[in-house]
């Protein structure tokens, strides 16, 4: 097992995905991101790849979901809103997500 996991959301073609680096100890805790759209991107760290620098501007996870916003490098501008539900039945979760890129589209 280890203490960090990255969790990813892609749209079924494959042209955004929205990484987070979070720790699996509970509660959100995400420590890193990387956002990709068609060819733009964006990173909390150079370390994660080239692209434009955002942050993780807040982030809450509990029992029904996670959700979680970024924001330009400085913490102004907002970038991105992630909402993710799950549902777990008889040993099989299911996940749902919803990425709105503040004027790219959802």
């Amino acid at each position: 097992m280890s203490a960090t996991e990255w969790f990813v959301c892609t749209d079924p073609a494959e042209t955004v995905e929205l990484g987070i680096l979070r720790g699996t100890a509970g509660g959100f805790g995400g420590f890193a991101a990387s956002m990709a759209i068609g060819d733009d991107r964006w990173v909390t760290d150079p370390a994660y790849g080239e692209g434009t620098i955002f942050t993780i501007g807040q982030g809450f996870s509990d029992e029904s979901g996670t959700r979680a916003d970024f924001f330009d490098d400085i913490v102004n501008e907002r970038v991105a809103e992630l909402r993710v539900v799950h549902a777990t039945e008889l040993g099989e979760t299911v996940f749902a997500e919803t990425l709105r890129v503040i004027g790219r589209g959802v």
